[in-house]
């Protein structure tokens, strides 16, 4: 039988606390994700059994939160269909989340720890000295090898966290990796998302393109004591779903 027991089981999704709004009507604050999305919900009740559930989303004039809750709130994994099929330049071969082998999102994994990429010194807007993050290449990525998850990670924050510029990205494409997945903060995995189409989001359109996956935003991954690990984190098996909420694990 399986075992997990030689194993250190390292949880790799954050903590989300909800804000929920009681039946009541009392409100119990919650907390935000990395990028600054919280988790919502609201109580209900069974009328054929009693029982208390939770809707998914925010309520009607919520001063905080009135929205509804997609898939890409706290660590989640999303594909392509979807999510950038409406993109210029995007081909016809892009498949969706919920299309992928569910061994996708398991198996070996490279642990890239960027500590070694230090930030330098720039000139800023003002002409003052600054600390700018440098570029992954793929020098910094030597243990990666063909079909693994790779995991991203540094001790760097804001402007000074390492960042994946478009020509690495198309790198890890053709090294035919399973999957991108980042801790953040920590690395700055995606440029010029505002930019002209079809020049937007290299990241997204190297990856899903060529149906990789991505997943964010995860913590620990710089507590791996190992250079390669085993990953497990599955998303939810939603059709036209077009990213969903896991929960990441690295053994």
């Amino acid at each position: 039988m399986l075992s997990f027991d030689k194993y250190r089981i390292v949880d790799l999704s954050p903590r989300m606390v909800a804000r929920i709004k009681r039946l009541n009507g009392d409100i119990e604050e919650g907390n935000k994700d990395v990028t600054g999305l919280p988790w919502v919900l609201e109580e209900g009740v069974a009328g054929y059994d009693n029982t208390l559930y939770s809707w998914v989303g925010g309520w009607q004039n919520d001063e905080v939160w009135p929205y509804r809750i997609s898939g890409h709130f706290g660590s989640h994994t999303e594909g392509g269909k979807g999510h950038i099929d409406h993109w210029e330049g995007i081909p016809d071969n892009m498949i969706g989340l919920w299309e992928y082998p569910i061994e996708t999102f398991m198996g070996p994994a490279a642990v890239c720890n960027f500590e070694a990429l230090k930030p330098v010194e720039t000139k800023g807007e003002k002409g003052e000295t600054v600390l700018r993050g440098q570029a992954i290449t793929p020098t910094h990525l030597s243990n990666v090898e063909k079909g693994d998850i790779v995991l991203m990670c540094s001790p760097y924050r804001d402007n000074e966290q390492p960042y994946l510029p478009a020509e690495t990205t198309e790198w890890l494409a053709k090294k035919e990796i399973k999957m991108l997945a980042v801790e953040m903060p920590g690395v700055k995995w995606e440029t010029n998302g505002a930019a002209p189409q079809p020049n937007n989001s290299p990241t997204h359109r190297n990856m899903l393109t060529n149906n990789i996956p991505i997943t964010y935003p995860l913590v620990n991954i710089h507590t791996l004591k190992k250079d390669r690990v085993f990953y497990i984190g599955l998303p939810l098996n939603v059709e036209r779903m077009d990213a969903t909420w896991i929960r990441a694990i690295a053994l």
